[in-house]
């Protein structure tokens, strides 16, 4: 093939690589039109957006972790939304996502139901939920416990840490000390560690669920005997308040524990279970 048709033919290959450039380009920017703007770029924008709401389960000052929702009213009407898992009585923040360019009516009929497995959430001041996240984030890290790995982007949704004084309305910790209820992908050997680390045996509370892992009850014993008052294992002795609603065997605290009869006492354990006198 002559030299100079070999140089057309690259020639018209460039040009035709450019313009096949160009119309991805161009379909890429018309599917953004079609949905909305840009999810990563969108949530560099989302502290310029107006708070749609911010909502937490009932009960949830009773539970120990609370699931927060903070939803912004993105330009074209759309909703973008934040939630955040926060465990505000020892690890702060569970896990953590968001989401964009979600339809109005789908985030009221749909995404809250189904966040709230179908139990209308309470409705609270933006401000409120912002400091319940970035308090306890503020707690756990203090602690040793770093927020879930998704927190970083989906924190953008909130307004910077520190915008707003604390308002003092809210306890990290129980009684100012953290008790560490598991949750079920937990390493709790780890978590037990970075407590006795961080504040040392006597210093937290440890409320199990189920049976409590092997390592974890040699790593308590190994600091100091079971039968010491001082003990990390939540037993009614460290506190007369503590309680369980035995029909979900979720503990409340400043709950009574119903009265077990005598013939139904369970074996006696230094760990405390729900219903246990």
């Amino acid at each position: 093939m002559p030299r100079k048709q070999r140089n057309q033919n690259k020639k018209q290959q460039r040009a035709l690589q450019k313009r096949t450039k160009r119309k991805q380009k161009l379909a890429r920017k018309q599917t953004q039109a079609a949905v909305g703007i840009n999810p990563r770029r969108l949530l560099r924008m989302a502290r310029q957006m107006p708070i749609e709401g911010a909502w937490v389960q009932q009960g949830w000052q009773e539970q120990g972790v609370a699931r927060v929702l903070i939803a912004r009213t993105q330009p074209n009407d759309s909703i973008m939304f934040g939630e955040y898992i926060v465990d505000y009585f020892c690890t702060g923040i569970k896990d953590a996502s968001y989401a964009s360019n979600v339809n109005r009516e789908t985030f009221s009929n749909e995404v809250i139901p189904r966040l709230y497995s179908g139990t209308p959430p309470l409705d609270i001041e933006p401000s409120l939920a912002q400091e319940v996240v970035w308090g306890a984030v503020e707690y756990a890290e203090g602690l040793g416990f770093d927020p879930h790995r998704n927190f970083r982007e989906a924190s953008r949704i909130l307004d910077p840490a520190g915008t707003m004084p604390p308002s003092g309305s809210i306890d990290f910790g129980y009684q100012g000390i953290p008790l560490y209820i598991p949750a079920p992908d937990d390493n709790q050997v780890g978590i037990i560690r970075r407590l006795i680390e961080a504040v040392g045996l006597g210093n937290f509370y440890y409320l199990p669920r189920g049976d409590v892992p092997e390592e974890v009850a040699e790593l308590l014993r190994v600091e100091q005997p079971e039968e010491t008052p001082d003990s990390a294992i939540w037993t009614p002795e460290l506190q007369q308040r503590s309680g369980a609603d035995t029909q979900s065997g979720l503990w409340i605290p400043g709950q009574q524990p119903e009265p077990v009869s005598e013939a139904e006492q369970p074996e006696q354990s230094p760990i405390w279970t729900p219903g246990r006198s």
